[in-house]
């Protein structure tokens, strides 16, 4: 292991343990702040933190030399995690990196995170021209994308951005990706006594039940896939329950496929409770699908950087989304590339060391210009 790549993974277990769950971001945003500003970097936190109703906003943060009115491009990773960090106790084994499965291990996203941070420390070392860059480190993204959705990025012309916030190895990234619809249901019937008159009543579970057997879930074809994720209502056992709230989702790579497969749900739901109840539907973009084609800029930039750091491109669909599906939907061409940090999400979550320094090539790669 280099002096830099010690340096690196030291930076990921200082960063690390520094608990930043979603909306609750403040304490990892001043750390970086201070990592930076002592650096001599200009650090700017936007206003976002109100709009996503957190304690931190993003962070957009400026190497030296950063001219504002030329064309950038932006890289970029979240500040949050899905679970709190304060409490981790980070295994570094020859091979990899891991928590002791108390507690998640936070690669997601610190991981992305440590990598850009590291980036801003030492973007002036390695020789050659550097291209016009930018770094911002978002809030929220683990709850919806709120802050990538909130980043006002009109005083800067970003011609790509690139998101460093997908498990799949270094090598990977994700050219096209799906966009996500959540939609809520209302059943409504009429409440009564369970046991003195229950025929005077329209049990809204029975009315959610019909409904819900009548559609397709799960995968619908190969772009398209529809989940129903939470049911609650009701009040108790002797009450014929007058409410229920059906939630779920649907998901493809195709805005009307969604519309249609929302319309055949909202429909078929319609038409089960006709006549013997209500019903109440709503459904709203999460966030919008992106397709780059092959000889996009991005993705030719991308695929440079990746040959650079010694990998091979490979390019994937997928069926998750991230910050690049809201910088796509603003008109800023973005790709989510692959870092490698294995099992998000759970107390299983580790990464490869190599993975680690490999995305840090390619980050240093990204930010040079081709010779």
């Amino acid at each position: 292991m280099t002096s830099q790549q010690q340096e690196l993974l030291s930076l990921f277990l200082r960063l690390a343990p520094i608990d930043g769950v979603s909306h609750m971001e403040r304490a990892i945003a001043d750390e970086v702040m201070a990592i930076l500003r002592a650096a001599g970097l200009d650090v700017v936190e936007d206003q976002s933190a109100s709009v996503v109703k957190g304690n931190a906003g993003n962070l957009l943060c400026f190497p030296p030399g950063f001219r504002a009115d030329a064309p950038a491009i932006m890289l970029e990773a979240h500040l949050d995690t899905v679970q709190p960090t304060g409490s981790l106790k980070a295994i570094v084994n020859e091979d990899r990196v891991s928590s002791d499965g108390s507690t998640i291990l936070g690669a997601d996203n610190r991981m992305g995170l440590s990598i850009l941070v590291d980036l801003l420390l030492h973007s002036n070392e390695s020789p050659g021209p550097k291209k016009n860059f930018f770094v911002v480190f978002t809030v929220g993204e683990e709850t919806g994308l709120y802050g990538a959705a909130a980043l006002d990025l009109s005083k800067h012309h970003v011609t790509a951005a690139f998101v460093f916030d997908c498990s799949k190895r270094p090598g990977i990234f994700i050219r096209e990706s799906v966009g996500l619809y959540d939609f809520t249901a209302q059943f409504v019937g009429k409440a009564a006594h369970a046991g003195v008159a229950p025929e005077e009543g329209i049990s809204a579970i029975a009315l959610a039940a019909s409904a819900i057997s009548k559609i397709k879930l799960g995968r619908l074809d190969p772009e398209t896939t529809a989940n129903i994720g939470k049911i609650y209502g009701g009040e108790a056992t002797n009450i014929v329950p007058e409410r229920v709230t059906v939630e779920g989702e649907v998901r493809s790579f195709s805005p009307d496929r969604i519309r249609e497969e929302l319309r055949r749900i909202e429909q078929t739901f319609h038409t089960s409770v006709d006549g013997c109840g209500r019903l109440v539907f709503s459904a709203y973009s999460d966030f919008e699908p992106y397709v780059h084609q092959p000889d996009a800029p991005a993705v030719m930039e991308l695929e440079y950087a990746i040959r650079r750091a010694g990998l091979t491109p490979k390019p994937i669909r997928y069926m998750g989304g991230s910050d690049a599906n809201k910088y796509n939907a603003k008109g800023i061409p973005a790709v989510n590339i692959g870092i490698g940090a294995q099992k998000p999400h759970s107390v299983e979550e580790f990464f490869l060391l190599e993975d680690l320094f490999k995305t840090s090539e390619i980050a240093h790669e990204l930010i040079k210009i081709a010779q």
